[in-house]
């Protein structure tokens, strides 16, 4: 079974990441958020998850229920793309997501800290990624002066 980080642990993925459209969805697929808009008055059983490409951006989910899903992925096609990073921000404070917010693909061990401040939970790497060392960079700041999706008040407000 495939192992991701979530929540500061190695843990079994209990989820399909699905990429390919013509594949048949499960209880724990999570699908393409395109493929789900097209088909979710046909799809025969719910699905665990979406996940978003990079291109897509979240408007396309103004009106949807996003609770309905356990998790939503998002895709780094690059680890220089930084879409992702706004993504996740606007899932968590603009839509109210408050389930499991996936990084999938391209992205690096470097930048854990930074996606856990925009609201990623979960971190499903490229099998060439050693987890445990990418484990160590998964809080590496004790505190942070700006504010983030967890907290959002600056230091100086906290103090």
């Amino acid at each position: 079974m495939p192992k991701l980080i979530k929540n500061g642990e190695i843990v079994n993925d209990t989820y399909v990441w699905s990429q390919d459209p013509e594949e048949t969805p499960t209880t724990n697929s999570i699908i393409a958020a395109q493929k789900w808009l097209a088909d979710k008055d046909t799809l025969e059983t719910k699905v665990a998850g979406i996940w978003i490409e990079a291109g897509d951006g979240v408007d396309f989910l103004e009106g949807i229920d996003v609770n309905q899903f356990d998790m939503i992925g998002v895709h780094f096609p690059a680890f220089a793309d930084g879409r992702g990073f706004s993504y996740a921000r606007l899932l968590r404070e603009r839509h109210g997501f408050k389930g499991d917010i996936r990084a999938l693909g391209q992205f690096i061990p470097d930048q854990l800290g930074y996606l856990l401040r925009v609201g990623f939970s979960s971190f499903q790497f490229n099998e060439n990624v050693d987890l445990e060392k990418a484990l160590l960079l998964h809080k590496p700041f004790s505190v942070a002066y700006q504010g983030d999706v967890a907290d959002p008040r600056p230091l100086f407000l906290r103090r």
